[in-house]
């Protein structure tokens, strides 16, 4: 091999792992947010290719003889990251779903308030639950343990192989509902306590028809909820820790 084929040859190795990579970075957590500059996404998903190419060179096919067939390569690179960003996602928007839940049953559905993981407006306390879950995998370094998920998804999903999209579907299904679960056991204190103050509230009106129970029960339902959402809270964010680490490493043992 001379020169200029194996710098072509490097190149696609590198623009390979960029395309996957790139994708990756466009809805994983921290860079995938849509407050971080798409230069500052590019500029990682860059770098990261850069870093990572010489560990999976060797998953890595050769440069295909024809453009049809390099397309399909790089359009299968771009499904699989695609297919790795949105599954950290899911696991991400269990905290605004368990928010979303938390907020109804505290009063505080209607106070909106722009939520990052969603990127649009939603409810005040999955946008608190949201930014918190963050600050999270930043303290306990869970972005490194993606990256290095990305990094050995070459040995589950090797470019040049048949997709496997029914393990892909099957995955991202079962990654919606373990959310979905998550989200209620987070919020399931103030499921608790939305049910035993809604009793209460319905045998004080039958006990004192007279007394406009809205008014006085939002002010409480607000205080008591706002009260175990402190409590709750460094107990809810252990609980999303643990099930974004082993979802990770659930991935990774696939």
């Amino acid at each position: 091999m001379n020169l200029e084929d194996y710098m072509l040859s490097s190149l696609f190795a590198h623009f390979l792992v960029f395309v996957r990579m790139g994708a990756a970075a466009m809805y994983m957590p921290l860079v995938g947010e849509q407050l971080i500059s798409t230069r500052v996404r590019l500029a990682f998903a860059v770098l990261m290719s850069l870093v990572a190419t010489p560990l999976v060179d060797q998953y890595i096919p050769n440069q295909p003889a024809s453009i049809a067939q390099a397309g399909l390569l790089i359009a299968a690179e771009l499904f699989i990251g695609l297919m790795l960003g949105l599954f950290a996602r899911i696991m991400v928007l269990t905290l605004s779903t368990a928010g979303q839940i938390i907020a109804f049953q505290t009063g505080l559905a209607a106070a909106q308030a722009f939520n990052p993981s969603l990127q649009t407006q939603g409810s005040v306390v999955g946008a608190i639950l949201s930014l918190v879950g963050l600050m999270v995998i930043i303290a306990a370094n869970l972005h490194h343990v993606f990256i290095l998920a990305v990094v050995d998804s070459y040995v589950v999903f090797q470019p040049g192989l048949p997709l496997q999209f029914d393990d892909m579907s099957n995955f991202i299904a079962e990654a919606i509902s373990r959310s979905f679960v998550i989200a209620v056991q987070m919020s399931a204190p103030f499921m608790v306590m939305g049910t035993v103050m809604y009793i209460a509230l319905g045998v004080l009106s039958r006990l004192m028809p007279q007394i406009q129970v809205f008014f006085i029960a939002l002010p409480i339902q607000i205080f008591l909820g706002l009260g175990l959402l402190f409590v709750t809270l460094p107990t809810a964010m252990l609980l999303f820790a643990q099930y974004f680490e082993d979802g990770i490493r659930q991935f990774m043992g696939s």
